[in-house]
């Protein structure tokens, strides 16, 4: 790539988008701050400049996936059936780790440094922020703790499930959407208040 003159912000931009197309055609070892600068047409220095070593420039290109994934969640409608808002919030995910299936497979694997606690974090507030956006999806008024950890545990379900059909193509898409919609649904109107149910029904310490 020949060098254009562009500003500070554009550089920076200019950088950050050829990592992350990088980071997601490529498994993290593979990739190199010396790459990202020839294919960006920039010295190697200036990306250290900008971001730092490899591992910073990849967190900055993960929060960048995070952040994007969390945009494109829908408002809630009114109109959509709890089995439509599903299969909505399903498609959606599907999607985006179609298109970003090395970068985010490489976060949850740490993959390139070990368990490093600043992905980590990343990794964990977006699934935070993903399971509060279903909630408003699926316009579910009044969640409590425990519909929150089943829908965090659903979560891991959807990476092992987007694993088996992207990395080891033991499952394609339409599998993985039946397994994902189904079990979601079951989650929601069943098992999460299933669970819900003995601890509503526990006798308060003192009563009796």
């Amino acid at each position: 790539m020949s060098y254009q003159r562009l500003s500070p912000d554009e550089r920076r931009a200019q950088i950050l988008d050829v990592a992350r197309r990088m980071f997601t055609e490529l498994p993290y070892a593979e990739v190199s701050t010396a790459a990202i600068a020839r294919e960006t047409g920039v010295q190697r220095g200036l990306i250290h400049y900008y971001f730092g070593t490899k591992r910073e420039l990849f967190l900055k290109v993960v929060q960048g996936l995070t952040a994007s994934a969390a945009m494109q969640a829908p408002p809630p409608d009114e109109r959509l059936a709890l089995p439509e808002a599903v299969e909505l919030l399903v498609n959606l995910f599907l999607d985006t780790a179609e298109r970003n299936a090395t970068t985010w497979f490489a976060a949850l694997d740490a993959e390139g440094f070990g368990q490093d606690p600043e992905l980590l974090h990343i990794v964990n507030r977006f699934r935070d922020e993903a399971v509060e956006h279903m909630l408003a999806v699926l316009r579910v008024a009044e969640p409590t703790e425990t519909l929150r950890a089943v829908l965090r545990a659903y979560s891991g379900l959807a990476d092992a499930a987007t694993r088996q059909w992207l990395q080891e193509k033991t499952l394609d898409r339409d599998q993985v959407r039946t397994l994902l919609t189904r079990s979601l649904l079951a989650l929601v109107s069943e098992i999460g208040p299933a669970l819900d149910k003995p601890r509503r029904d526990r006798p308060r310490a003192g009563a009796g």
